[in-house]
């Protein structure tokens, strides 16, 4: 029985899940310093490899971040005029570890290749700057959000294990 349930939720999300990734340009970066304070961004990304990659410079607060604790939280979320429900917007979000790729290394020339191909000539030019660093992301364990009371975790290895968190909202009873 169980079995079959994720079939169906897999059958029905995944593709859903996939069109976001696809639709979606930018990924929010959640960061923080050395000394915990948190800053939050946004990066053109692309997915390759199985990893997020962005291309950011260290002049921007959120490299620097990065830098000094390589831990983010990612998320993907739809655009807001093309939402149906502003307060539940569909989104994933999961938490990552950071690397940085070694400048013109095979894994450096290959995402700036996928991130060029995505997001046009501009990419080229960034890449030649030295302040321009190429971060990868490492999923870990996420969650897809669809709606009100419709989220899914979602596992490192994409989709597979998608377990409905099954608390909901409650409505506050009225004192009278």
């Amino acid at each position: 029985m169980t079995t079959n349930r994720q079939e169906v939720l897999q059958n029905r999300l995944g593709p859903e899940i996939q069109e976001l990734k696809q639709q979606t340009k930018t990924i929010v970066l959640a960061t923080v310093d050395k000394d915990g304070t948190p800053n939050v961004s946004y990066a053109p990304f692309v997915i390759n490899n199985g990893e997020y990659q962005v291309l950011i410079s260290t002049i921007a607060r959120h490299a620097r971040n990065l830098q000094e604790v390589p831990k983010v939280s990612l998320m993907l979320i739809d655009d807001e005029s093309k939402t149906r429900e502003i307060y539940a917007r569909r989104r994933l979000t999961f938490d990552a570890t950071a690397r940085v790729l070694a400048r013109h290394s095979a894994e450096w020339e290959s995402a700036v290749a996928a991130l060029q191909a995505r997001h046009g000539d501009i990419v080229a030019d960034l890449s030649k700057m030295e302040d321009f660093n190429l971060f990868c992301f490492k999923p870990e364990q996420g969650l897809f959000v669809k709606g009100f009371g419709k989220a899914f975790q979602v596992s490192t290895d994409d989709l597979v294990n998608f377990v409905h968190l099954d608390e909901g909202h409650r409505q506050e009873n009225a004192h009278g």
